[in-house]
């Protein structure tokens, strides 16, 4: 009747896959049944119905949401999709892992997020994979782009597929660390000979970002905690703001830090390895930016090192991590003396929280890993940081 053969009849008995958008409104005529209830796989009783309905929406939206993409894969690079599915890391864009023509690929959207440049992306990677980084490769659309835009005036990429092992937060061996601190340093040096990225953090961010724009936006994000009921989101929140009020900033000259072009989200969960540790590839070049160099080895350790997962850095561990990128890479000893103060003021006027109550993206939870993991650290670097600054300025006089 709708000329569909008993193999993919198997598959849907067998709960191995749903029948496609097209076919589900005559298959619910022919049995008369529900969508609801045939995503469900039973009759519902009215109240197991509207338990139910928002579960089968979301199967059905995704379905559509697939069946888009199909289309538009199709259409614009000429690629059969056989499978597809959403990525769960990461929050700044929204990413599908596609089987084509038994090839893999990665679709990308561009996030909306200032720091952001997709368009710089692709030249970037090309440049960087030419200088022995193992970065993303882009494929053209059929138009010749690397850049394609939906019917939404949404605009993505898509990569080549590279294989590999990617860690949570703070999950880092001891070898991946020695890896990710050389890897760091041959970035920010192959990089410089690159032609000079997009503003990052510096002078003008902490111009913008002040203790007291920061205490109006955390007031804000305490209220939004309190009334979605998140009551250890706002303690989190009351504590951040009460380092805040003591914050005091012992004028960083920012413009005096060592900047340059840089990753610009150079973490565990954009770093690739194989079964063995061994890094394979560094994906999400998209908000490579010009950042100071202390910035994006603090940063990169504290989202690797275990022991920052419980808001602690161990310094001795921490001091190997930094003679380990000193060992190709250059900082001055202006950096190296303010590399932990720089961080502090950084974490104490970056309103966490409030990027994840704002964030409509789908996997928004991994702005709330972050706002957690830095509340924690924030703590630890305002009992901790002349303990910090002084271990930094010993190794800076030794260099």
């Amino acid at each position: 009747m709708l000329n569909i053969s008993e193999k993919t009849v198997s598959k849907w008995e067998c709960g191995n896959g749903l029948p496609e958008v097209v076919y589900m409104l005559p298959l619910c005529n022919i049995l008369g049944i529900t969508v609801n209830e045939l995503l469900a796989g039973e009759y519902l009783h009215i109240e197991e119905f509207l338990q139910k309905m928002d579960i089968s929406r979301l199967e059905l939206m995704k379905q559509l949401e697939f069946e888009q993409l199909k289309m538009l894969m199709y259409k614009l690079y000429g690629l059969e999709v056989d499978s597809m599915e959403i990525s769960d890391k990461g929050a700044g864009s929204l990413t599908y892992f596609v089987n084509a023509s038994e090839k893999k690929y990665v679709i990308k959207y561009a996030s909306d997020n200032n720091m952001n440049n997709p368009e710089l992306e692709p030249k970037l990677c090309e440049y960087l994979r030419e200088n022995g980084i193992p970065a993303c490769e882009f494929i053209k659309n059929l138009q010749g782009r690397v850049i394609s835009t939906d019917e939404n005036g949404r605009r993505f990429h898509v990569q080549k597929f590279i294989e590999g092992i990617t860690y949570s937060y703070n999950e880092a061996t001891d070898f991946l660390l020695k890896e990710a601190a050389e890897f760091l340093s041959k970035i920010h040096l192959v990089l410089k000979d690159y032609e000079e990225l997009p503003d990052g953090i510096g002078t003008e961010f902490f111009q913008y970002r002040t203790p007291e724009s920061t205490l109006i936006s955390y007031e804000n994000s305490l209220q939004m905690a309190l009334q979605s009921g998140d009551y250890d989101n706002a303690e989190d929140i009351r504590n951040n703001i009460e380092i805040l009020k003591r914050f005091t900033n012992d004028t960083i000259d920012i413009s005096e830090l060592s900047c340059g072009n840089t990753h610009g989200d150079f973490m565990i969960s954009q770093i690739l390895c194989d079964d063995y540790g061994i890094i394979k590839g560094i994906i999400d070049w998209t908000t490579a930016c010009r950042h100071p160099y202390v910035w994006e080895i603090v940063r990169s350790y504290v989202f690797m090192a275990p022991e920052c997962k419980h808001g602690e850095i161990n310094m001795d561990k921490f001091e190997v991590y930094l003679k380990t990128y000193l060992n190709k890479g250059k900082l001055k000893q202006y950096d190296m003396e303010n590399a932990g103060k720089m961080f502090f003021q950084f974490l104490a006027v970056c309103d966490f929280y409030g990027q994840y109550y704002h964030s409509l993206a789908r996997n928004r939870h991994v702005y709330l890993q972050q706002a957690k993991l830095s509340a924690k650290l924030l703590k630890w670097f305002e009992q901790h940081i002349d303990e910090l600054t002084n271990r930094l300025n010993k190794i800076a006089t030794e260099m």
